[in-house]
Parts: structure tokens; sequence; C-alpha cells
């Protein structure tokens, strides 16, 4: 009884908190954060003596592409051009996100406290040995089940 009533509680709560304008804006602005993590973690592999050393790329392309230097220059050059294009524009839409963010101090406490109901929620959850994500997505299964049922 008591985890059936835990879990109903922290899809109520998780949803809440999911539903508030906070959340999907520090939602997109992680997105945005991650992408320029890989960007930046793809850049740094590919460079050229990384790609010579790749075994997924046929030796007759790394001859013919890499070891010609004025080649090698061409694509270390447009790779350079194209990485920091793909940063500035994941910096041009941060700002716009942070620019267009429009909710209030009472606002984020509100979404900080919530925050907070929910991870003492889930650590109550990891007490009884439950996975919160899978009790989320049985909650919502079984609340769209009733709902569809209406």
């Amino acid at each position: 009884m008591y985890v059936e009533l835990l879990k109903q509680l922290y899809y109520r709560e998780r949803k809440k908190l999911q539903d508030m304008q906070v959340f999907k804006q520090e939602s997109k602005l992680k997105l945005l954060r991650l992408k320029e993590d890989i960007i930046t973690k793809a850049g740094e592999t590919l460079t050229i003596s990384e790609i010579e050393g790749r075994s997924d790329i046929k030796e007759e392309i790394k001859d013919k592409l890499l070891r010609d230097r004025h080649n090698a220059d061409k694509i270390t050059e447009r790779l350079d051009a194209i990485i920091a294009e793909e940063l500035t524009d994941i910096d041009n839409e941060e700002k716009e996100e942070l620019k267009n963010a429009s909710y209030s101090p009472s606002e984020l406490a509100e979404y900080l406290l919530q925050l907070e109901k929910v991870n003492a929620i889930e650590n109550e959850l990891g007490n009884n040995r439950l996975f919160p994500d899978d009790v989320y997505n049985e909650q919502k299964e079984t609340a769209e089940g009733k709902e569809g049922a209406k």
C-alpha cells in the first residue's frame, strides 16, 4: 500500500515539475550545453593524425586525401570552420534562450521546491529498491490507460 501511494505521489510531483516553465527552460539549456560538449569532443578527435589512425577509413582514401599536405590542410581548415560555426550557432541559441527566459523569482522558488520534493521522493523510491524512471513510466501508462477508458 505504502509503495503504491509513493509511486502515485512520485508521478504527480514529477509531472508537476516537468510542466513548469523553468524546468522546460532548464532542459533546453542542458540540451544546448550537451550539444556543445559533443561537438567539442568530436572536433578533438577529428585531427589529421587521429583520422590516419582510424581503421574504419580505407587506406587508399587516407593516402589520397590526408598524406598530401595540401589536402590535409584544406580538410583541417574546413573542419575547424564547421566546428566554429556549430559552436557559434549553439552560443546564439543559448543567448536567445536566456533572453527569452520569462520567469519570476517566485516561479524559480517554486521550481526549486518542487525539484527538492521530487529528489526526496526519488531517494525514498531508491530505499524501496525502485527505479524512479521505471516508476514514472509505469504510472504514466496507468494514467493514460485510465484517460483512454473514459
